[in-house]
């Protein structure tokens, strides 16, 4: 925490106050409980529960409440009129419609803070569990249920809405392979049957213009790094807003990006129905396994006779799909394609693999988790919702 004395020079550094006003400043956040002076030497002042919460809320909705290039200017302001340089009523009337301006933007989203409020101030029966850890921290996120769901460090008071329609759970401690982001993966499944994605709840919060597509009303995220903030901020306020009213914003596909570097290391083939693309479900496992489109409820089923499937490294030039690696059941080697020559293991570019191709089941279910079981989801074209076995797709 700051001394007084370094709060002091950060406050001269960014023209907040003058020699006459800034003990005035610090003696007001500390009447009003924002912050407390820690007892013992150096004078250190801590912020408190309550200053935190208002300063990620004035942030989460408008960023120049709480930060000090405002008050700067207006300081900055002043210093031209005692130089002359400047006619006070104009800076008078400029700094009202700024402020006007910013009063009628925060009324009108002044119940965005009521989630922020709500997790920092319940009960701790109320908040939820430890459920994933943070990037930045390293703290566990609390994991509330909501409405709407979101993840919540009560240290640093950030909430971190997540998507939904869908049903979000912990991934076994993976971390998130973007770039100093790290915060632990976890799984989102939506639709009938349910499709499983990876998901960032940083990533879904805070989309990057590298990954191009961004869906969920995130859309031409500029590249400059302060117009990107906000852009987020406001997808952030959005999305709590949608979520506490009647009508649920309801995320029915991939929550992130396909360009996102957790489902690109997952691309097997592009999905041209869909603009999307196939990816391996990372849930697949035993006799289960199959591919999901990230746009689309359409799910690509493996045959019984296939024992894995490992998503490779290796990437094709032309697709910029994965390779991924096939291996079959060796008690099943009498059903084999007769290609196979009898080997298990195929290594597969299923966009270009006929082959493969033959041997699966494209199916389409709906985009809607069911709350009862689901019917029989029938192979080939005679199942229910079936589409057919074959190349169809990419034809």
């Amino acid at each position: 925490y700051l001394t007084e004395s370094e709060l002091i020079s950060k406050m001269e550094h960014y023209g907040i106050g003058t020699d006459a006003s800034i003990a005035t400043h610090i003696e007001n956040i500390l009447k009003r409980n924002y912050a407390e002076m820690i007892p013992g030497g150096g004078r250190r002042i801590k912020p408190s529960k309550l200053g935190l919460t208002l300063a990620q809320g004035y942030h989460l909705i408008d960023s120049g409440l709480v930060l000090p290039k405002i008050r700067a200017d207006i300081e900055n302001q002043c210093d031209l009129i005692a130089k002359g340089l400047a006619f006070k009523e104009d800076v008078i009337r400029k700094a009202l419609d700024l402020f006007s301006d910013k009063y009628e933007y925060f009324t009108k989203n002044i119940d965005k803070m009521d989630v922020l409020f709500g997790s920092s101030f319940a009960r701790l029966a109320d908040v939820g569990k430890a459920f994933t850890r943070c990037g930045l921290t390293r703290r566990y996120l609390m994991y509330i249920q909501g409405p709407p769901t979101r993840l919540y460090n009560k240290f640093t008071e950030t909430v971190y809405p997540l998507p939904a329609g869908g049903i979000t759970k912990q991934w076994t401690g993976r971390k998130c392979p973007v770039e100093n982001c790290s915060f632990e993966m976890c799984l989102y499944t939506c639709g009938d049957p349910g499709r499983t994605f990876p998901l960032c709840p940083s990533c879904y919060n805070n989309p990057r213009p590298e990954w191009n597509n961004f869906p969920f009303g995130a859309t031409d995220i500029n590249k400059d790094a302060i117009d990107r903030a906000d852009e987020n901020k406001e997808l952030q306020i959005s999305r709590l807003s949608e979520r506490k009213g009647a009508h649920h914003s309801l995320v029915l596909e991939c929550p992130l990006p396909d360009k996102h570097p957790s489902i690109c290391d997952l691309t097997v083939s592009p999905d041209p129905e869909s603009g999307g693309v196939f990816i391996l479900d990372v849930t697949s496992s035993g006799q289960k396994w199959r591919l999901v489109s990230t746009r689309d409820p359409t799910i690509i089923h493996f045959p019984k006779i296939v024992e894995k499937v490992t998503v490779l490294d290796k990437v094709d030039d032309i697709t910029g799909c994965h390779y991924m690696q096939v291996d079959f059941r060796t008690d099943a080697s009498a059903n084999l394609p007769q290609e196979l020559n009898g080997e298990t293991s195929h290594v597969s570019c299923f966009p270009a693999d006929i082959v493969m191709q033959n041997l699966i089941t494209v199916f389409r279910g709906s985009e809607r988790l069911k709350a009862g079981k689901s019917g029989g989801r029938g192979r080939g074209r005679s199942g229910r919702g079936g589409r057919g076995r074959g190349r169809g797709r990419w034809d």
